[in-house]
């Protein structure tokens, strides 16, 4: 793919390539990537206004600076992401995704929705995550710690645990019997 600093790109569809060079400088306003390889690429404020990435892989990109707003992601690989590097300028949906090993610090994503993803040993640390729909998600080993998840949706996902001393759980909708996990930080015996 040739992008050059400074670029920016409307509309256009990007597809079935792996970007060799770091993105720079580089803005993006209603594209579609699709089967894009960005494995290990350093995006260093880009703007992705309004882009759908499909069947991509992102795993261990460096978000530095980078822009996410009103971004779709399916069905994509994003293995050991630093959402953080975003600056908290991340507006997004994610569909079917592998989000594995994810960190998200200090960030507001009210009103996210994650359907169908895996979020496998990913962490959630001081971020508000109100009415977020966690819908159909793999969270075995998922963290979450100082989170807001005040009228979050857990109630079609699995194998969580959080712990109700160190989060908000207003209101929080969950299900049983995976709900029972939230027994575990209480130190009691159930029988």
């Amino acid at each position: 793919m040739p992008f050059s600093q400074s670029d920016s790109f409307e509309r256009r569809e990007f597809s079935h390539c792996r970007v060799e060079d770091d993105l720079e400088d580089l803005s993006f306003h209603r594209c579609v990537f699709r089967n894009i390889s960005l494995q290990s690429r350093r995006l260093a404020e880009c703007i992705f206004d309004d882009c759908e990435f499909i069947q991509c892989n992102l795993s261990l990109a460096e978000l530095a600076s980078a822009v996410f707003s009103g971004v779709t992601f399916r069905d994509c690989k994003l293995l050991g992401l630093n959402w953080t590097g975003t600056g908290g300028f991340l507006t997004a949906s994610f569909e079917g995704c592998i989000m594995d090993n994810n960190l998200f610090a200090d960030m507001n994503l009210s009103k996210f929705r994650f359907s169908g993803c895996s979020l496998m040993n990913a962490t959630f640390s001081n971020i508000k995550l109100t009415e977020a729909v966690f819908d159909e998600c793999e969270l075995s080993g998922c963290q979450f710690h100082n989170t807001d998840l005040t009228r979050a949706d857990f109630r079609t996902s699995r194998n969580y645990y959080m712990n109700a001393e160190t989060n908000t759980l207003r209101k929080t909708v969950f299900s049983l019997p995976e709900a029972v996990s939230l027994l575990g930080n209480l130190d009691i015996v159930l029988d």
